[in-house]
């Protein structure tokens, strides 16, 4: 309903344009009974005149009798055809606006057609090419009117005349499926604003004005013959399915119908041929839009999207930068024009400077306001992006979490699917059971179309495509995508990693320019988060050759503590079993003084060799703060900054921290995505903490303490998620609530024989299969109160 609505707000529009542009251009003065272009070529005529379609008139002869005009008499003109001079009495006569629109009401209507065309193929087909081919056609009709009718409106004319050329070389494309970059309009847009400028600058000198229609005329040929050569060539070089062949004969055949027969029409001899043209063209233009419809239906009902990109943000500032020299010159055109004759070359070697200065700078204000209004101004797209960013490290397993991350993506698009591709060869050992990926061999030519092309592709775009383009096409059409979005992995280039499928939005509507920023911001995440899971995999399955590379120097670091020292009234039991030999948990008990008890337990995304590295980084940075200042939200801040500075968000670390005071049986803590600690009463009930805040690694942020209170007999446990997400020979998780039921079952024992059993417990829950993450345990125990 609201199609149809802006659709009839459209045409509105359009007759008031029409309106206005005939008030304007209306004259009462007389004229003669014929209508002729500025050149005085006679394009229209009617009854005894009919017969000097063709001709030229005589423009000086005429401007002096329109001087001494006199409706009662009768002048004799010359016109000038391919036979020679003509010499014909005429009169001028008053032509009223009702008789003007009833002269050319084949082309009013014909302007009100395409502009009606074009409407359709935006609103209910989203093909942005073929929209604006009909929308120029439309509007080169409109100003065709206004020229020959009243000599006015040149500049768009002459514009619409070249631009048309333009479009017609980029369906030419379109049609056999070709991706057109968006950096072509910039040119064709400058190109076909110079070719007006220059006519309407000069629209009294006739000889320019038929120099530049007749090499519009030539270039609109040009294009068409491109376009039909094109298709005939892959017609008969691919031979398809009938119907196939039946849609690209209708294109051809109606771009031959509105540019190569009226040229041959215009270049016999036989004046009969030049009395037929207009009807000729009235009837192709009348069908051109039923066999572009037929021809293209096939992939025009597939939206068209138009990815936002770098290359446009240069288009609109030329556009800005071509616009303003423009109307530098009409100004002094209108104010002094002898000051810009004199001047012309210093006024362009100023303005190219000026452009040169203010480009970059146009670019980044166009980009920071498109960024704003289309994006951060959209507070949906933000705050779910807010949330992604903090799902990646919620302690939840890996494969919930990329689960939820497509959920929320889709709910934020509200697209009806979203898929991830990847070559099944390179993550071989990943287990994708339960999650919304898509496997396809490394070596088959889909995926290598999807490695080499790191844009955006739309399917739409594909449509008529040949060889390997065709197989992408049909095989997204299939599975009813119309985006694909390559995922990559930043650390070695612009490697393709995996590929985004995004459906078509529920509302068939076209994706904004923000929602296509906010999707490749989600991309960023999923690439982390793929990259992270498959190598956490592999990794497990090479555990014993990274057991062999200087295991024994970095696991003192990084799994056993030097010395455990407890203050008194606590006592501490912990446990730390690496996936591989190297593990990617860090984990700290420290004393600060006699009456604090530092616990820090942290876990690096993935693990191995390069995990073990980052945790004794990160150890280095807590024991150089901790020897300045215990704060521990500092100490949150500086271990966020280096992960960020460092990797630049392709590593991320969850960790939590607190220091237990005995002076008021506290414990002050930070959850930086952690799993939420639990706590023990000395009865056996069981709370979760369950506040947390930002991982490290993926934005800047104020960390803010958190604090429990412990009485005596009460524990408190802090734990990686590789306890809870240990798995049997089944794949079946131990999961939270095993947990939680095994610590309230046996919340009576001290806590070291505590964490003893859940080790054991853990063990016999795998029945010896190696762990796939690495497994933390902390328990605190408070024995006494202290004053």
């Amino acid at each position: 309903m609201r199609n149809i609505l802006l659709a009839f707000v459209s045409v509105i529009l359009f007759g008031l344009i029409l309106f206005t542009g005939l008030l304007n251009s209306s004259s009462k003065d007389a004229r003669l009974p014929f209508y002729f272009y500025p050149n005085g070529v006679i394009g229209l005529a009617h009854g005894e005149y009919k017969e000097l379609i063709g001709t030229k008139l005589d423009l000086l002869e005429y401007e002096i009798s329109r001087k001494l005009v006199d409706t009662e008499a009768s002048y004799s003109y010359h016109f000038y055809g391919k036979e020679g001079s003509i010499v014909k009495e005429v009169k001028f006569v008053t032509i009223s606006a009702y008789q003007v629109l009833k002269d050319f009401a084949w082309d009013i209507f014909l302007s009100l057609l395409y502009f009606s065309v074009a409407i359709w193929f935006f609103f209910y087909t989203r093909d942005l090419f073929i929209f604006l081919l009909f929308g120029s056609f439309s509007s080169f009709f409109l100003f065709h009117f206004f020229l020959l009718a009243f000599h006015d409106f040149v500049f768009p004319f002459f514009f619409f005349f070249f631009f048309n050329a333009f479009l017609i070389l980029n369906v030419s494309f379109r049609l056999r499926g070709k991706e057109i970059p968006s950096r072509w309009m910039a040119p064709q847009v400058i190109f076909s604003l110079v070719g007006a400028f220059v006519g309407a600058s000069q629209k009294a000198n006739p000889d320019l004005f038929q120099f530049l229609a007749l090499n519009g005329i030539y270039f609109n040929l040009f294009a068409s013959l491109f376009c039909i050569v094109q298709l005939l060539f892959h017609t008969f070089r691919n031979p398809t399915q009938i119907q196939a062949v039946f849609k690209k004969a209708s294109l051809i055949l109606g771009f031959s119908m509105i540019t190569l027969v009226p040229f041959i029409l215009s270049r016999l001899s036989d004046p009969e041929a030049v009395l037929m043209i207009r009807p000729y063209l009235i009837i192709a233009f009348l069908v051109f839009p039923i066999l572009m419809v037929f021809g293209t239906y096939t992939y025009s009902l597939v939206p068209v999207q138009i990815a936002f990109s770098s290359s446009l943000i240069s288009i609109y500032s030329i556009l800005i930068l071509t616009f303003c020299y423009l109307f530098g010159l009409e100004f002094f055109v209108r104010w002094n024009p002898e000051l810009l004759g004199k001047y012309q070359q210093e006024w362009n070697l100023l303005y190219v400077v000026i452009s040169a200065y203010f480009l970059s700078p146009l670019n980044n204000k166009l980009y920071k306001w498109i960024d704003y209004w289309s994006f951060r101004k959209n507070p949906q797209l933000h705050t779910a992006l807010e949330e992604m960013s903090v799902m990646i490290g919620a302690p939840i397993s890996m494969r919930a979490t990329i689960n939820n991350l497509i959920r929320r993506i889709v709910e934020a698009l509200s697209v009806k699917k979203l898929q991830v591709l990847i070559p099944a060869d390179r993550f071989q050992g990943t287990d994708l059971r339960n999650i919304n990926f898509i496997r396809i061999p490394y070596n088959s030519e889909i995926w290598s179309y999807f490695e080499g092309h790191t844009e955006v592709t739309v399917t739409s775009h594909l449509a008529y495509g040949l060889g390997i383009r065709e197989s992408v096409f049909k095989f997204l059409n299939q599975l009813e995508v119309q985006i694909a979005y390559p995922l990559f992995d930043f650390e070695k280039g612009k490697e393709v990693i995996g590929v985004f499928l995004v459906g078509a939005k529920n509302s068939r509507r076209n994706f904004t320019l923000g929602e296509l920023r906010f999707l490749k911001e989600c991309t960023r995440l999923a690439s982390l988060l793929i990259r992270n899971y498959a190598l956490l995999i592999d990794e497990v399955e090479r555990k014993r050759i990274v057991r062999d590379l200087n295991m024994a120097a970095i696991l003192d670091k990084t799994v056993h503590l030097s010395e455990l020292e407890t203050i008194k009234s606590t006592n501490v039991g912990y446990f730390s079993v690496p996936a591989v030999g190297i593990s990617g948990d860090y984990m700290d008990i420290l004393k600060i003084s006699p009456k604090k008890q530092l616990l820090f337990l942290g876990d690096v995304s993935g693990h191995g060799l390069g995990s073990g590295y980052l945790v004794s980084a990160v150890r280095g940075i807590i024991r150089k703060y901790l020897d300045q200042s215990p704060y521990l939200p500092d100490i949150f801040r500086a271990i966020n900054l280096f992960l960020i500075e460092r990797y630049r968000g392709s590593e991320f670390m969850t960790s939590i921290a607190g220091i237990y005071n005995a002076n008021d049986s506290s414990f002050s803590f930070v959850n930086a995505g952690h799993t939420p600690p639990i706590c023990i009463r000395k009865g056996g009930k069981i709370e979760l903490r369950t506040e947390t805040q930002r991982v490290l690694g993926v934005l800047p942020t104020e960390y803010k303490l958190l604090t429990v209170h412990l009485n005596p007999g009460d524990k408190l446990v802090l734990f990686t998620d590789g306890v809870t997400e240990s798995f049997d020979e089944n794949e079946n998780i131990f999961g939270e609530e095993s947990l939680l039921k095994l610590l309230q079952e046996n919340h009576s024992i001290d806590a070291q024989s505590l964490a003893e059993l859940v080790r054991k417990t853990l063990q016999d829950f795998r029945n010896n299969k190696e762990p796939s993450d690495d497994l933390s345990f902390i328990c605190l125990e408070v024995t006494e109160m202290k004053c």
